[in-house]
């Protein structure tokens, strides 16, 4: 005996119109949780800079102290990014060029070159063009504040006290990680 056709009553699945409401559902709770999702991106990028940065003027100082030899920090902004180069010698002896390459007098070593693309939306800014770590006791000239900012405002600022010390806070209250500035 062959089976009978099942009746509409005993038919499981999904019609066309339920398919289609779990789909435009999903579409609106997608198009509401990504910009969410690119501000968590933007925030974890400007942090991240900001570690580097941190890392970087620590590094300075340290280097200052165990060559006995000053070690410059030098900022520069360009269209296509913002650059920061650490390096030994005399202030001003290497720069940061527009493409994110450096240039350096013969005696001049680079000790690092940090080059942040406008692409990424960080821009990285310096009251100071240099600061210079000293090699007694890992003392700064120029003391100054550092601004590593994000597209939608939020900004980590480290200011660089003349010990050669970095304080971490953000101008505004958007960033609650750090105390406000």
């Amino acid at each position: 005996m062959l089976p009978l056709p099942s009746t509409p009553s005993t038919c499981r699945g999904f019609s066309l119109t339920e398919l289609c409401v779990c789909v435009a559902i999903t579409a609106i709770l997608m198009a509401m949780a990504l910009p969410a999702l690119d501000q968590l991106r933007q925030r974890q990028r400007l942090e991240l800079v900001a570690q580097t940065m941190m890392a970087d003027l620590q590094e300075a100082r340290s280097q200052a102290v165990s060559r006995a030899d000053a070690v410059q920090l030098r900022f520069s902004r360009h269209p296509g990014g913002s650059c920061y180069i650490l390096h030994t010698g005399s202030p001003g002896q290497c720069q940061c060029e527009a493409d994110g390459h450096s240039v350096c007098a013969p005696s001049q070593q680079v000790l690092k070159l940090e080059w942040t693309p406008s692409t990424q939306n960080i821009a990285v800014r310096a009251n100071v063009s240099n600061m210079s770590f000293q090699a007694r006791q890992g003392a700064v000239t120029s003391t100054g504040s550092i601004d590593i900012s994000a597209a939608n405002g939020e900004t980590i600022r480290h200011v660089v006290s003349i010990a050669g010390r970095v304080r971490t806070c953000s101008p505004s209250a958007e960033l609650r990680r750090f105390p406000r500035c």
